[in-house]
């Protein structure tokens, strides 16, 4: 076949990718996209460069620490471009192509049958198991990882061809880099490439070329050792300790032990398998029955894993072909296997060994002559197009998609607690209020969503709050982080609802209390101020509520909010020169501020 075919079709294969994914274009940041990347200020600029390459913390907005420092500098590129949602789905879409077109070289590479080859990085392509991965703008670290995984093996194979030694050996590293840049798995390369020229010399056979292999696999090495050095020195370790999980909750990664972690893959993995082979039932929380090896269940599914990687590796036609797409799947996919993570299986974890998988495929397949196999492939395309475009447009918006995962997963804990979420970050407490307590109720221990639950209380109006729950809401999270201000701010506030309903003075006392002991665990905040003034004004004490304010400006914690209260104090104190003087200056702080101008022209309203 002529180069010019083998391009022709690798551009279908790019085009294929497009045809299934383009529909993420129209998806909303979800999930862990927010808080990772459109709430993250260290991508918005592209001056942070040089921070995203050394600071861990640039990872995400809340305080989790990764080392990503490629995954961190592509998002900054991406929003240097444009800072919309489809403009980070459209770099996942032409990073999961660019993965499809680079597995399609490197199938061609081993000299498969142009046919096999073809139908197998198409069906990748359009394969609806990719839809997290590309969906998910947080994910793109998969995407990355199999970008750079996959360039690396290429230009080995390319190396191995006769192609000139430097450019291929400057290709390797530059994958080599992307790989372990964008995700900590990129450090089994090492041993990739040398499975991979282990693999070409027994194919050929001869003398094993020492100097070569030496050439590729000691630089990638020593850049991988370099780069856990470098983890090591920032993060304080270079990779994860195992043996110091608990044995406490399983459903928290740092609570399960490894035992149970290995028992209860052994049930997940062939799950993982067969959606490989018929992805049906996709889920953004695939459900979990957390094992032990005592259960017969473990064991089936381990034996079945375990025979069918022995088969995929057994001697005969292809052999070596096989038994690289068999560890290329294996060494991907095994830190999530061994490493107890929060989510013990996720669909875009999938991505990578999917390559391997890939490979052996198309190792297997016969050379599909005559139109029975262009009508099955065509059969699968389309089945394959037509689940991932319905797929992506489950991510139109986070509600879209929870929606989608509660119809088919009732019972799905962060289904629920994701919608609760999703409508109180839109400003719609009323909505998120009993996902949330079905969320509270699957999972009690889960302390983000019992926060998530409080906060979706205390937002509620005083004509449609609940006080005697947000009470009771407020009551156990405080139990539970008695140490955090956050918690107290919302006994005070749910007190504050309690007194504006019942009009009882001993909440507004309890709000007041409650909001000033947060000076005792924590700095100084004007909101705390601001809380113990509703107390106090609640009670009809103005004069207790101006003090309260006045003492937050002496202590320098002046915001707009604060003057917007202390105006309409001192409004109620019939200090109306002093509230218009603090009302221009708090337009001065925040000129566009709706709430100042609606202040303003309150205050500029003649009595009724």
């Amino acid at each position: 076949m002529t180069r010019a075919v083998v391009g022709r079709l690798g551009a279908v294969v790019f085009a294929l990718a497009w045809l299934a994914y383009g529909a993420a274009l129209a998806g909303d940041f979800v999930f862990d996209d927010i808080h990772s990347v459109a709430a993250n200020p260290a991508l918005h600029d592209l001056g942070n460069c040089s921070r995203l390459l050394l600071d861990p913390s640039a990872f995400s907005a809340t305080d989790q620490r990764m080392y990503r420092p490629v995954l961190l500098v592509s998002f900054a590129l991406n929003f240097a471009v444009a800072a919309a949602p489809w403009a980070l789905k459209a770099g996942n879409v032409l990073l999961h192509a660019s993965v499809a077109w680079l597995l399609w070289s490197w199938l061609r590479c081993w000299r498969l049958p142009v046919r096999p080859a073809f139908v197998v990085a198409s069906l990748f392509a359009v394969h609806p198991l990719a839809s997290e991965a590309v969906n998910l703008v947080s994910a793109r670290s998969e995407l990355l990882l199999a970008f750079g995984v996959l360039l690396a093996l290429r230009a080995q194979r390319a190396w191995q061809a006769g192609a000139p030694a430097a450019p291929a050996l400057l290709a390797v590293l530059v994958g080599t880099t992307i790989a372990c840049g964008s995700k900590e798995t990129g450090v089994v390369l090492p041993a990739l490439l040398a499975a991979q020229e282990l693999a070409c010399w027994r194919q050929r056979g001869g003398t094993l070329p020492w100097r070569r292999t030496l050439a590729v696999v000691l630089p990638v090495a020593v850049l991988v050792l370099g780069y856990l050095a470098l983890r090591r020195g920032l993060l304080g370790q270079a990779t994860v300790d195992l043996l110091a999980r608990g044995s406490g909750d399983p459903t928290s990664g740092h609570g399960r032990a490894l035992p149970v972690q290995l028992a209860t893959m052994g049930t997940l993995l062939p799950q993982a398998l067969l959606q490989v082979v018929a992805p049906w039932q996709l889920s953004l929380d695939p459900p979990v029955t957390f094992r032990r090896f005592a259960d017969p269940f473990v064991l089936v599914g381990w034996a079945s894993v375990l025979g069918l990687s022995v088969a995929a590796a057994w001697p005969g036609r292809r052999a070596w072909a096989r038994r690289i797409g068999l560890a290329l799947a294996w060494l991907v996919a095994l830190p999530w296997i061994v490493v107890p993570l929060n989510a013990p299986l996720a669909e875009h974890r999938l991505y990578g060994p999917m390559l391997g998988l890939a490979l052996l495929a198309a190792c297997v397949l016969p050379r599909l002559r005559g139109r029975r196999w262009q009508v099955v492939f065509a059969v699968l395309l389309s089945l394959g197009v037509t689940g991932s475009v319905r797929r992506s447009l489950d991510y139109r918006s986070e509600v879209t998609l929870w929606r989608a995962e509660l119809a088919q997963q009732p019972q799905s804990f962060a289904a629920w607690w994701g919608l609760g979420a999703a409508h109180l970050r839109t400003g719609d407490a009323a909505a998120a209020i009993e996902p949330l307590a079905t969320a509270h109720l699957l999972r009690p221990l889960h302390l983000p969503a019992l926060r998530h639950y409080a906060e979706a209380l205390v937002t509620l109006p005083d004509a449609a709050c609940q006080p005697f729950r947000s009470l009771a809401v407020t009551a156990e999270l405080q139990r539970r982080e008695p140490d955090d201000p956050w918690a107290r701010t919302l006994v005070a506030q749910a007190h504050l609802q309690a007194g504006a309903v019942t009009g009882a003075a001993e909440h507004y006392d309890a709000a007041e209390a409650a909001a000033l002991s947060c000076l005792q665990i924590a700095e100084p905040k004007g909101y705390v101020y601001r809380l113990a003034a509703a107390a106090r004004r609640g009670r009809g004490d103005l004069a207790g509520a101006l003090a309260h304010l006045d003492t937050a400006v002496s202590r320098g914690l002046v915001s707009t909010a604060l003057q917007l209260d202390r105006a309409a104090v001192l409004k109620g104190l019939g200090r109306h020169a002093e509230a218009r003087r603090e009302l221009l200056a708090a337009q001065a702080r925040s000129p566009m501020d709706p709430a100042v101008q609606r202040a303003l022209q309150d205050l500029a309203a003649p009595p009724r």
